[in-house]
């Protein structure tokens, strides 16, 4: 796919069919930092701002997209995806810088994302460490299971 092959957009309307398909991407990831408060409200709040590849046809289906809030002298960026059959074709650098371009530049640029792009992310824009807050999911049996031992893991005088 290139550049001419699909179209960018900024800030869809929050009724536009371009959230649902997010949604169901951002689900279909296994993040563990989001859950249906967050996918729910990100495209009504006043503060979202966003680029997005979409497909040329009538459709403007997702391709991918860059979403971020600003606020509080933050730019909150926690949405970088693509969908699957479009990774690795260099769509996700055009949106990526296209959403650098939009973002204010007096703003403290912080990142929310997985591990694995944190290399990605620092190679370009952002190559300032910052505090990380890594989450991780477990079933509720190995929950169980590690506080049946709670005393080894030294949490009790």
């Amino acid at each position: 796919m290139t550049a001419d092959s699909f179209d960018i957009i900024e800030n869809p309307s929050p009724n536009s069919h371009l959230w649902k398909q997010w949604k169901q991407l951002v689900d279909t990831e296994g993040w563990t930092s989001d859950d249906n408060s967050v996918t729910g409200e990100i495209p009504s709040l006043k503060t979202t701002r966003s680029v997005w590849a979409v497909t040329k046809t009538p459709e403007q289906n997702l391709v991918g997209s860059v979403v971020w809030n600003e606020y509080d002298d933050i730019c909150w960026l926690g949405f970088y995806l693509l969908s699957p059959e479009y990774r690795g074709k260099g769509i996700g650098s055009v949106i990526w810088a296209q959403a650098m371009r939009r973002i204010r530049k007096d703003l403290v640029l912080a990142l929310r994302g997985v591990v694995k792009m944190a290399p990605k992310y620092k190679a370009r824009d952002t190559p300032e460490d910052g505090a990380l807050l890594e989450n991780y999911r477990m079933s509720s049996k190995e929950f169980c299971d590690v506080m049946k031992n709670y005393e080894t893991l030294d949490l009790v005088n």
